[in-house]
């Protein structure tokens, strides 16, 4: 039993394991500017609900430069 399970979990790895890439393949160019909504049942924060049990909506917006500067925003009612 013990072998089988061992067995399986290898060939799972090699069966989940991803594609190499390389260098060469370009992917596409990530957007420069994202942004992201959510609304949740409650906003809780350190275990405190901040929402008084009411919903909660947040949101965020983000700016990636090719250089490597990445600035972002989120905030919440």
């Amino acid at each position: 039993m013990r072998k089988t399970v061992l067995a399986s979990a290898l060939l799972a790895s090699f069966v989940a394991a991803p594609a190499v890439s390389f260098a060469e393949d370009a992917a596409p160019a990530a957007p420069a500017f994202t942004s992201n909504v959510t609304l949740a049942s409650e906003y809780i924060y350190r275990g405190i609900g901040q929402t008084n049990r009411k919903p909660a909506i947040q949101g965020g917006f983000d700016y990636a430069h090719s250089s490597g500067l990445y600035v972002g925003t989120w905030a919440s009612n």
